[in-house]
C-alpha cells in the first residue's frame, strides 16, 4: 500500500512537472514573437515582461510604459510584452491617426472582455464591443449635444454654488488637499445631471453616492491585481469568473438605476437627461442589427443579424460607466489644473483678468460665456497634457491590417497608444515638464495630444467634463486666491501613486486659499 502511494506521487509529480515544462516552452514561444515578424521591440524578462517595475507596482504604469517609449525612440511603432502579453505601441501621430480614425473599422474595440453574467456592470460603453457598442453609443451621443449641454449647465451651477459656500469656509489660509472636495463636487454634478438625483456630497461627506465612488477607486491589493488581469491577461478574468467589483457597488447601482427608472414612469416625470435615454431604450426591449460587411478581398457579401437584448442590467451598466467615469477623470483634470495655477502665480493672475472680464461682459458666468475663457481653457488642457486622467489608449486589432509601411497586423493583436509620453516629447511640446497654456494658441499636432482619446470611441462625455471643469475654475478664480502650501515638497514632475490606473499623487497636492478683496 505504501508503495501505491509513492507511485502514485510520482506520477503526479510527472504530470505536474511535465506541465510546467511545456509553459515554459509555451511562454518562451510567445516572447518570439516580435522577433519572428522582424518587429523591434523590447526584450521581456520571464513572466514579467518588458517592464517588470510597472508589472510589479514599483512605479505608475503609464511610467513604464514611458520608459519603453524611450526605448522605442526614432520608431513609428514597437513591441512589447505587458507580462506574456504582446502588445504593439503606436509611437508616430500618422500612425496614431491611422488606428484612431482613418482606420477605425480594423481597431473598433479595446481590449477588455466581459463576463455578463459573472460581472453585469462591465457591459458598459467603455468595455463593449462590436455591434452593440456601436448601437449604444448611438442611442446616448443626443445627450451631450449643444442645446442639452446648457440645460444641464442649471445643474452645474447649482452644485457650483454649493462648492463655492465650502471653499468659503476653507479660505482661511490653512494647508488643504481639494482632492476629495472636488470629488464631493463632481460626484453632485454628474449625479444630478445624469441620474436626476441629488446625493449632497457636498453637504454629506458620507453620502451613499460618494461611499461607492471611494469603494470602486481604493488602491487596494484586489483592485490592483484585478487591474493588472483586466488590461494584461484578461481571459484570466473570465476562466476563473472573477469578480470585477464587490457586491455593495453591483447591487447599489442595480438597485439604483431600477428604482429611479420606475419613480420616472410611475410619476410620468420628463427630464431629457441620462435617464430619460435609459427609458426610451428599456421600451424597445430587444434590437435586431444588420451587421453587413462586405470583404475587400472576396466577391460576395457577408451579412447577419444580431439581436441586441436591452436587459435592466444593461442599462444600469451604462450608468455605472457615466457616473464613475464622470466624476473621477473630472475632479482629476480640476485637481491638477488648480495645483498647477497655484504653483505659477502669474498665470493664475492672468486666467483670473479674463475671467473677471467675460464676466462683467455678460453680467455673470453663462453657459454662452465659457467659450470666451480661451486662456483659462488654455491652462485646462496644459494641466491635462501633463496629467492625463489616464496615461493611455488601447485597441485591439479586429480585422487584419497592413500599416502604411506594409508591416502586417493580424486580427487581435494588442495596440497601445502611449497618451502620457506623446504628451511629455520635446518633438511635439518643447520644455515638456513646464506649464505653458499658451502652447495650446495654436492646436497641437494631430495625434499627439489625446486626453479624451480621438475618433469614433472618442470620451463621450468630453463637451461635459470641459464644462464643468471651466465652470467650477472660472467661478473659484474670481473669488478666491490660490497658493502652493510651503509645506508642498513636490518636484516639477509629480511623482503618481502606482497603485492606482488614473493620475493620483503619491502625496497630496496642498494648497492655501484666500478669499479675495471685494469678492461676493
Amino acid at each position: 500500500m505504501v508503495l501505491v502511494a509513492n507511485d502514485w506521487k510520482i506520477d503526479a509529480l510527472i504530470v505536474i512537472s511535465t506541465l510546467c515544462i511545456l509553459l515554459f516552452y509555451k511562454i518562451k514561444s510567445i516572447y518570439l514573437y516580435f522577433e519572428k515578424k522582424n518587429i523591434k521591440y523590447v526584450k521581456p524578462k520571464f513572466l514579467l515582461g518588458s517592464e517588470p517595475d510597472g508589472v510589479l507596482f514599483k512605479i505608475h504604469i503609464t511610467k513604464s510604459w514611458d520608459r519603453i517609449y524611450k526605448q522605442l525612440e526614432n520608431e513609428k511603432y514597437g513591441g512589447f510584452y505587458q507580462a506574456i502579453l504582446p502588445m504593439l505601441m503606436i509611437r508616430d501621430p500618422e500612425y496614431i491617426n491611422v488606428v484612431l480614425k482613418t482606420s477605425f473599422e480594423h481597431f473598433s474595440d479595446r481590449v477588455f472582455l466581459v463576463d455578463e453574467k459573472t460581472n453585469p456592470l462591465d457591459q458598459h460603453l467603455f468595455f463593449i464591443r462590436g455591434k452593440k457598442w456601436k448601437y449604444i453609443r448611438s442611442k446616448i451621443s443626443p445627450l451631450f449635444s449643444q442645446v442639452k449641454l446648457k440645460w444641464m449647465y442649471e445643474e452645474i451651477e447649482k452644485c457650483a454654488n454649493i462648492f463655492d459656500e465650502c471653499i468659503n469656509e476653507l479660505a482661511d489660509g490653512k494647508d488643504i488637499d481639494m482632492k476629495e472636495l472636488l470629488a464631493r463636487c463632481t460626484t453632485d454634478v454628474i449625479a444630478s445631471c445624469a441620474l436626476g438625483v441629488e446625493p449632497q456630497s457636498l453637504k454629506d461627506p458620507n453620502s451613499e453616492f460618494r461611499a461607492i465612488g471611494k469603494e470602486f477607486f481604493d488602491p487596494n491589493k484586489k483592485n490592483q491585481i484585478i487591474g493588472f488581469f483586466r488590461f494584461s491577461m484578461p481571459r484570466v478574468l473570465l476562466f476563473f469568473k472573477i469578480k470585477t467589483v464587490t457586491e455593495k457597488i453591483k447591487k447599489f447601482f442595480l438597485t439604483t438605476t431600477e428604482e429611479i427608472l420606475h419613480q420616472r414612469r410611475s410619476t410620468g416625470l420628463v427630464r431629457k437627461d441620462f435617464v430619460h435615454l435609459l427609458l426610451e431604450l428599456k421600451e424597445k426591449g430587444t434590437v435586431q442589427i444588420d451587421t453587413k460587411e462586405t470583404d475587400k478581398n472576396e466577391m460576395h457579401d457577408e451579412s447577419t443579424k444580431e439581436n441586441i437584448e436591452l436587459t435592466d442590467n444593461l442599462l444600469a451598466a451604462q450608468s455605472f460607466v457615466f457616473f464613475l467615469a464622470g466624476f473621477e477623470t473630472t475632479s482629476t483634470a480640476l485637481y491638477f489644473t488648480l495645483y498647477m495655477l497655484a504653483k505659477h502665480k502669474d498665470i493664475q493672475d492672468r486666467a483670473r483678468k479674463e475671467v473677471q472680464e467675460v464676466k462683467a461682459k455678460y453680467g455673470q458666468l453663462t453657459f454662452d460665456s465659457l467659450k470666451e475663457l480661451k486662456f483659462l481653457n488654455n491652462c485646462i488642457s496644459e494641466a491635462m497634457r501633463l496629467y492625463p486622467p489616464l496615461g493611455v489608449l488601447n485597441r485591439e486589432c479586429t480585422k487584419d491590417y497592413t500599416l502604411p509601411d506594409g508591416t502586417f497586423i493580424e486580427k487581435g493583436m494588442n495596440i497601445l497608444i502611449p497618451t502620457y509620453s506623446l504628451h511629455r516629447d520635446p518633438k511635439y511640446f518643447p520644455e515638456p515638464t513646464k506649464f505653458k497654456p499658451d502652447r495650446f494658441e495654436n492646436p497641437p499636432v494631430n495625434g499627439t495630444y489625446l486626453p479624451f482619446g480621438d475618433g469614433p470611441r472618442i470620451c463621450i462625455g468630453k463637451r461635459f467634463a470641459e464644462a464643468v471643469v471651466t465652470t467650477i475654475l472660472a467661478r473659484s478664480l474670481d473669488k478666491y486666491e490660490f497658493d502652493v502650501s510651503p509645506m508642498d515638497k513636490h518636484e516639477d514632475v509629480i511623482k503618481l501613486n502606482p497603485r492606482v490606473l488614473t493620475s493620483t499623487p503619491y502625496q497630496g497636492l496642498l494648497l492655501r486659499i484666500h478669499k479675495l478683496n471685494g469678492a461676493n
